[in-house]
């Protein structure tokens, strides 16, 4: 598996403080069957650090894994609030907050309580530069959540939605997130990993529940395929992994024998 929105950088956020734990951190995603992790450290007004401060971290934490035996692929990307004046910071050398910094990847945060009236504005900025923003926990915005169908309005703005590993694992937001998958809006699930406990970078639990509710193929696509193309800087071309028809056709069928 392959895990796109990752906080184990140390130092930086509101993850880990220390190498220790970014290290143990890591071993936990390597042990749950990860195999690359594309570190994104919050860019957010909360948060003041430089770009290349982070960057000698990461470059830090590589030697180190090395020395630990720990088998990971790491990648450098940034979960970039969505806010106007912050942005404004980057308008010159944009290229900096994609994964690696050269890829055609950008993870976008919306904020938790509202959504500003520049969104598009800014998803305009990224995506007329030839990169792809990727709405990361789209659930976590109150207005979304509350009305999934503004999601086929964001998209058609040429964004990409990924989904938390907690969208799957609660059961009070996974008839929400199954609604969405059924309408082919998830396009990659993510652990957003902060810590070694609450929020922990394992992946393998929501894999095997979408595996079960839907086909092999769909949760292959979320969890290993399609956050392939994103660290390989690969076009993404949007799959249709739901066939609505389907469902309806087995709704349709129960209700015939229900009435039989």
């Amino acid at each position: 598996m392959i895990d796109i929105h990752n906080h184990s950088l140390f130092g930086l956020d509101d993850g880990p403080k220390d190498i220790d734990t970014s290290l143990k951190m890591l071993e936990i995603a390597k042990n749950d069957g990860i195999s690359e992790i594309v570190l994104t450290p919050h860019i957010a007004e909360e948060f003041r650090y430089d770009i290349n401060n982070a960057k000698e971290k990461f470059f830090i934490l590589q030697e180190k894994i090395k020395e630990a035996g720990i088998d990971l692929k790491l990648h450098l990307g940034f979960e970039v609030r969505i806010d106007k004046e912050l942005l404004k910071k980057y308008e010159e050398k944009i290229e900096m907050l994609t994964v690696d910094g050269k890829s055609k990847y950008v993870l976008l945060e919306f904020p938790f309580l509202d959504i500003p009236l520049y969104y598009k504005e800014i998803i305009k900025y990224f995506t007329s530069a030839d990169i792809t923003p990727i709405i990361v926990h789209p659930f976590r915005n109150r207005k979304i959540f509350s009305n999934i169908n503004f999601l086929d309005e964001i998209f058609s703005l040429g964004v990409l939605f990924q989904f938390n590993t907690d969208d799957i694992l609660n059961k009070n937001i996974l008839p929400v997130f199954i609604k969405v998958l059924k309408k082919n809006l998830v396009h990659f699930v993510a652990s957003d990993a902060h810590s070694l406990d609450l929020r922990p970078p394992i992946l393998s639990p929501s894999f095997k529940i979408v595996e079960k509710k839907f086909k092999e193929n769909v949760a292959k696509a979320l969890f290993f395929e399609n956050p392939q193309k994103i660290v390989n800087g690969e076009f993404f071309e949007n799959r249709v992994l739901i066939n609505s028809n389907f469902f309806g056709r087995i709704k349709n069928m129960f209700k015939k024998e229900e009435e039989d």
